[in-house]
């Protein structure tokens, strides 16, 4: 048993001969005629019958007589398995019964023995040949069906015409959107078939195709939006043989951009109230900044008018009433003050740019510092802390966060506030954590919301906008704030500031 395997065309041929020589000289010879052939020999047909149970040869070429099983017993096998194989039989003169055996099994082609090359080349020429046609045809009738299936299957609806635009196929789609079985259209007109068809049919006929969006009525009875192309199929020699209409359902699409059209409509409206709103509140800050802080400094400049003309001659009671309604208006100058800034930081327009916030804590921790010579603040922040955001505002949000941390922290003996980086689920997280008063976490849903305090006047002074000034701000780069506490622990604010890419 030998194999040979040279570069091949995708056919094996299978040589079945029990004579040494003879089978080695067949090969030889077969491997120069058919360089691209792949060829497996076997001494008998038992060999061979294991052979093509290994290798399936597209062809076998076999001699009659031979031991263990004769090439007529083995083709008579093969063809069993493999009616369509080809198979050469080479036969001498006294094979004459055997050959007629041959004959009878449906084998056509026989080469007499001593071979003359030129007739086994010949007989297995036309095998290939043969061979190469059948698979022509198989990969073309492949083609076919994955076309059919396409079409079949495809997610658009497809009409196929004759040249005259009547209609020979529709695809299950069609049916499936317009409710309309295949039985019910083919012969029909495509121009009756489609919404505006005799207008797209016209120009089609001017211009030999037409594209546009229709609508219609579908098989529920609602609007039904389509996209629709009519193109031509041209044969080999470039006339039209049939008109193929393709139409994708955009009903979907075409009722979401309706809906954003609402949507920014909507929007539009609502921008110019805000725009509306927004005027209205410059105007108010106008108002609040100037005819209401007025009368305030007023009322304080005459209470210092008054205990300094007259401050000797009032009784104790007169000056504490006075020195009252002084730090009221005062109080109440700051209020002014406060809002008139949580309102600023909510329209400011931000500039963005790369900071270096541990150089921002510092200078805010020093200055925290100066303010309270006497208490003893204890900072430690973090080197290498860099943000991306606009710095005045975020400046705002430090000043806030260390302000309330060194506030709620005034009844320690020491005080101690971090400023600090780490991070969560990937992301970079900043936090600025005291050892203060600390507050009660079920309460954690009030700490941002404006004027809500969790401590008493009396405890701590303030107006409870600090920390509302710091989500709006935060919430206005994309990030996040929120807060961990423990009473008479100490507090933990965290944010997160977006990169320049978000």
């Amino acid at each position: 048993m030998a194999a040979t395997t040279p570069p091949g065309n995708g056919f094996t041929l299978l040589y079945v001969e029990d004579d040494e020589i003879t089978r080695q000289t067949v090969l030889t010879l077969l491997g120069r005629r058919f360089p691209g052939l792949v060829l497996h020999s076997a001494r008998n047909g038992g060999e061979a019958m294991k052979l093509y149970g290994t290798y399936a040869p597209d062809l076998v070429v076999t001699d009659i007589k031979m031991p263990v099983m004769s090439g007529i017993e083995m083709a008579r096998r093969l063809l069993e398995r493999t009616p369509s194989l080809p198979v050469i039989v080479t036969s001498a003169h006294s094979d004459m019964q055997y050959l007629l055996e041959s004959i009878e099994l449906g084998i056509a082609r026989y080469v007499l023995k001593p071979i003359d090359s030129g007739k086994l080349f010949a007989a297995i020429d036309a095998c290939l040949n043969t061979l190469s046609l059948e698979r022509e045809l198989q990969a073309q009738q492949a083609f076919v069906r994955k076309l059919s299936r396409a079409v079949q299957q495809s997610p658009s609806s497809i009409v196929i015409t004759d040249p005259q635009g009547i209609v020979e196929y529709v695809n299950p789609k069609f049916t499936e959107l317009t409710g309309r079985a295949e039985s019910e259209v083919l012969g029909s007109p495509l121009a009756a078939l489609l919404p505006g068809g005799e207008e797209a049919w016209a120009r089609v006929s001017a211009d030999g195709a037409w594209h546009g969006e229709v609508e219609g009525v579908g098989k529920d009875g609602l609007p039904l939006y389509q996209s629709s192309s009519i193109t031509p199929v041209l044969d080999e020699a470039g006339a039209i043989a049939n008109f193929v209409a393709v139409q994708e359902d955009i009903t979907e699409r075409v009722q979401n951009e309706r809906e954003i059209e609402q949507l920014n409509r909507t929007l539009t409206a609502r921008a110019e109230e805000l725009e509306i709103a927004n005027r209205d509140l410059e105007g108010f800050s106008y108002t609040v900044s100037h005819d209401l802080r007025t009368p305030l400094t007023n009322i304080n400049g005459y209470c210092q008018v008054i205990l300094e003309l007259y401050g000797e001659t009032l009784e104790q009671g007169c000056k504490d009433f006075i020195d009252t309604i002084f730090n009221e208006t005062i109080s109440m100058n700051q209020l002014i003050k406060t809002l008139l800034e949580f309102s600023r930081v909510s329209r400011a327009e931000m500039v963005k740019s790369p900071i270096n916030l541990t150089e921002m804590a510092t200078l805010i921790a020093a200055s925290q510092q100066l303010a309270a010579p006497g208490r003893k603040l204890s900072f430690t922040i973090d080197p290498d802390l860099n943000g991306f955001g606009d710095p005045n505002l975020l400046k705002v949000v430090l000043e806030n966060l260390f302000s309330n941390a060194c506030k709620y922290s005034g009844k320690r003996e020491r005080a101690l506030v971090e400023f600090r980086r780490t991070e969560q689920a990937g992301e970079t997280v900043y936090l600025v954590r005291d050892n203060g008063a600390g507050f009660d976490m079920a309460q954690a849903a009030k700490l941002f919301s404006p004027f809500q305090r969790l401590h008493s006047e009396r405890e701590f002074a303030g107006f409870g906008v600090g920390l509302a000034t710091v989500q709006r701000i935060i919430q206005r780069h994309g990030g996040r704030v929120w807060a961990e506490g423990k009473v008479d622990v100490g507090a933990c604010f965290y944010f997160t500031l977006p990169g320049p890419q978000s």
